[in-house]
């Protein structure tokens, strides 16, 4: 039976990393066009800042309660077979969530022009004036968001990945296509417009998935519904832990950086995204371990919690720590390639890496806290992650505003780091207090330390390797240096899990194990 879960969750983690991951490559297309064709500058500063308003109301109203409540409670019901109050419930979830960011959408057009004020006080009039414009734009795409935010989380509870899996990869693919279509007439706007079209087509594929689930849609608002108060209840010290971790963002890479030179907001928004990738990984697999995690915690078998628990963090260990030294040795020839095109010049390279460099230190924290914090919402605890945030806050703001002004993109993104680390120590240590149980911290340090020597050897062989391949020269630029980025990762590879044999690592071994099973799966299938 624990096989046969393991088997199951790891087949979820993989269909929703591959998923991830596409979906993750289109956004790094979306990201490459918007480079091309505008460069670094106060236009894309402006684009990158129309977001944080519309991305608030997002966390603040759904984000928060998706993850933390609204699948452990739609999971509860069904470990209890009860499908009637999941309708009722998903029902009312739905029918406030578009009355309520109805309500904020327009709140947030009237008061755009103030806000857009507050939260890049370094901007002149001009451009507070046209970020305001996106930002309306962004605003309606959203409510889709929002809606998108319930409907999947209903797929997520159900564990049915069809929507999930396909929804984002259209709404990426919708946004560079209609964003090139458009720019021509429409400017920068078109990304803003192409965002909304996109959230649109999102929506409409998620409807579909939840289709297969067989809906029982209700038009009802019914507020004494006991899975409504959970939900409520649960979700609300989350949702103020994530309206902190996002002023946390805020500060680091709106407020400060509107007062340094044009393009650091890009070249902050742009590196943290590069770092997303690695942890992917983790946040697909918390999303995919949650409903285990709270039918387990319900069971109160915390033996199997902590287990499960112990294995998803060494896996991210294992992954995120040479994830940090290939992009600390590659980053350079990775944003070359990525974005160096079009108006994004060499000097727009060197200050998107300087920032990569040091957001790249903190992807082993922000990978274990996507692990962390679901562990406590599967054991419906949200109080505790709400006051480590506000710790983590108060550690970020000082370090924001000590290394930003000494030290401009490069300070804001080490003080990113340096709080996330901050963060996950102390869920950590309360939630070894909690389940009253071992999470392997002999294994964890082992692990670590591991994979930390492979990786830093990994490193090393890297730069050793690195502009000396024999590609002809010949070649265009960016056929010439992907091939030689796509070689050198290879390496880095097959380096890697080399020093893992070596050492004996176990969680090279299960790896390996789940790809197997895999492919034989894959054979008989075929046969």
């Amino acid at each position: 039976m624990a096989a046969r879960g393991t088997m199951g969750l790891a087949r979820s983690v993989a269909i929703m990393s591959i998923a991830a991951t596409l979906s993750r490559i289109l956004g790094f297309l979306r990201n490459t066009a918007i480079s091309a064709l505008f460069g670094q500058n106060q236009l894309t500063d402006m684009l990158n800042t129309s977001f944080i308003i519309p991305d608030t109301i997002y966390l603040i109203l759904v984000g928060g309660g998706v993850s933390s409540a609204f699948i452990p409670v739609l999971a509860s019901y069904l470990a209890a077979r009860d499908e009637e109050v999941v309708w009722q419930t998903v029902s009312t979830a739905f029918n406030l969530v578009l009355t309520l960011v109805g309500i904020a959408v327009i709140l947030g057009m009237i008061g755009a022009p103030a806000l857009i004020h507050l939260i890049a006080p370094g901007f002149d009039a001009d451009q507070a004036a046209y970020t305001a414009y996106l930002t309306r734009i962004v605003l309606v795409a959203i409510l889709f968001h929002c809606l998108n935010g319930v409907l999947m989380g209903t797929e997520y509870a159900y564990q049915s990945f069809i929507g999930t899996a396909i929804g984002p990869l259209v709404y990426n693919t919708a946004i560079i296509v209609f964003g090139l279509a458009l720019a021509g007439r429409y400017g920068i706007a078109a990304f803003a417009l192409s965002t909304l079209i996109g959230a649109a087509l999102n929506f409409l594929v998620q409807v579909w998935g939840v289709w297969y689930l067989k809906p029982r849609y209700r038009l009802t608002l019914d507020l004494n519904n006991p899975g409504i108060r959970r939900i409520f209840r649960l979700m609300l010290p989350v949702t103020i832990g994530l309206s902190i971790a996002q002023l946390n963002l805020f500060f680091n890479q709106t407020f400060i950086a509107s007062f340094l030179p044009r393009g650091s907001i890009n070249a902050l928004t742009i590196s943290s995204r590069v770092v997303l990738v690695p942890i992917l990984f983790a946040s697909s697999m918390g999303i995919a371990l949650l409903p285990a995690l709270t039918r387990i915690a319900i069971e109160r078998d915390y033996t199997s919690f902590s287990r499960y628990l112990s294995g998803s963090l060494r896996a991210i260990i294992f992954i995120s720590l040479p994830a940090t030294v290939g992009l600390i040795t590659l980053g350079q020839p990775v944003v070359r390639i990525l974005f160096q095109h079009g108006r994004f010049t060499s000097a727009d390279t060197l200050a998107t890496t300087e920032a990569l460099v040091f957001y790249s230190l903190g992807i082993t924290a922000y990978g274990a806290y996507e692990i962390l914090s679901r562990a406590f919402y599967a054991t419906q605890d949200t109080i505790t992650p709400l006051k480590i945030g506000l710790v983590t806050l108060a550690a970020g703001t000082a370090l924001n505003f000590t290394l930003g002004p000494a030290f401009g993109i490069r300070g804001l993104a080490l003080a990113y780091s340096l709080a996330g680390f901050v963060n996950v120590g102390l869920l950590l240590y309360y939630l070894r207090r909690k389940v009253q149980a071992s999470l392997g911290g002999r294994r964890l340090l082992t692990t670590a330390a591991k994979s930390l020597l492979a990786a830093l050897v990994m490193g090393l062989i890297l730069m050793l390797v690195a502009g000396h391949l024999p590609l002809p020269a010949a070649w265009p630029r960016l056929v010439r240096e992907s091939l030689e980025l796509t070689l050198l990762v290879a390496l880095g590879v097959l380096s890697y899990a080399g020093l893992a044999w070596l050492l004996r690592m176990e969680e090279l071994a299960n790896l390996l194990s789940i790809l197997s099973r895999r492919l034989h799966r894959s054979r008989a299938t075929a046969d």
